[in-house]
């Protein structure tokens, strides 16, 4: 993308997660409505009491949000047209498996990615750590809201 591109950028929502009602009655797994895939996903990973989904939804909320961090960093210091969202996603997920060790790695390796891990890699690494951070596969484990807004990369303490 070219800055003179950036009046056609159409954001696209594909997960409503976020806007579920966060009630105590609607954290069940049979609540139906927009919560139903939600909660299916919160029970396979353990999650099974109305207080385990509502940390589960905000930790996918959390997660969805790590991935458009990504492609925010990975999108503009990466040559153009060779990176989208689901590329993106499939990179980090499925051949790294949330490996962003191996992920710097691959990226070093490809000059096309060049400014990416340069990116990234400044301050020590704090912007692939808060990436790996917020990627954490498990939803207990997962940073805060607060705690992501407060991480050194984004408020630039760290760099």
């Amino acid at each position: 993308m070219v800055d003179k591109d950036v009046a056609y950028l159409v954001p696209r929502v594909h997960d409503l997660a976020f806007s579920i009602d966060i009630q105590m009655s609607s954290l069940e797994e049979n609540s139906g409505g927009l919560s139903e895939g939600l909660w299916r996903r919160a029970k396979s990973t353990g999650a099974f009491s109305p207080m385990e989904n509502m940390a589960f939804g905000i930790a996918d909320d959390i997660y969805g949000a790590s991935l458009l961090f990504a492609y925010l960093d990975f999108i503009p210091f990466c040559e153009a047209e060779i990176m989208d969202r689901h590329s993106l996603q499939r990179l980090l997920e499925s051949t790294f498996k949330l490996d962003l060790g191996a992920a710097r790695e691959y990226c070093l390796a490809d000059d096309r990615f060049l400014e990416v891990v340069k990116f990234l890699d400044v301050g020590d690494g704090v912007g692939w750590e808060l990436v790996h951070t917020v990627l954490n596969p498990d939803f207990r484990n997962k940073p805060s809201v607060e705690a992501v807004m407060n991480h050194g990369f984004l408020t630039g303490v760290l760099l």
